[in-house]
């Protein structure tokens, strides 16, 4: 058990979820609330921000939803689904693009202001597909009591 890539998989998504956490919390009020930046803009993603808040809270879903999958896969032992995997890259690649943007990671953040509100809503669009596949994913491999959970 010990030696599952998907354990060790599934800890190190449960310490990114709480960076991300904590990146988005700062996205939002900043660092510290009692110097909120101004409503106008805010440094890299400046004024399509609205757009880039919806990109954040559909990161927070899909992130959770890959975890439950996880741990589920790794609770039951089951194999993974194409519709996982597909929904877990959508995810990913949404969520690494999110942070890559909100801490302008060698420059992307710049560029990504520059494209306007294209980019962010590609975004949201990409994290909701696999957020709505990795939630029919989870309906699929729930168990339908609890007790079949608890003694499997």
């Amino acid at each position: 058990m010990l030696l599952d890539t998907r354990l060790w998989l599934l800890i190190g998504l449960s310490v990114a979820m709480l960076f991300t956490i904590e990146a988005i919390e700062e996205f939002v009020d900043g660092a510290w609330p009692q110097m909120r930046r101004p409503a106008g803009g805010w440094g890299v993603v400046g004024q399509v921000r609205p757009v880039w808040m919806a990109v954040a809270m559909a990161v927070l879903p899909g992130l959770v939803l890959t975890i439950l999958n996880l741990a589920l896969l790794v609770a039951r032992d089951l194999p993974y689904s194409n519709v996982q995997i597909l929904g877990t890259i959508f995810v990913v690649v949404g969520w690494l693009v999110f942070l890559a943007t909100t801490t302008d990671l060698v420059g992307i953040g710049t560029y990504l202001q520059e494209v306007g509100i294209v980019a962010p809503l590609a975004l949201v669009v990409v994290l909701l597909v696999g957020d709505l596949l990795l939630l029919v994913s989870l309906v699929d491999i729930f168990p339908h009591n609890l007790h079949s959970l608890l003694v499997h």
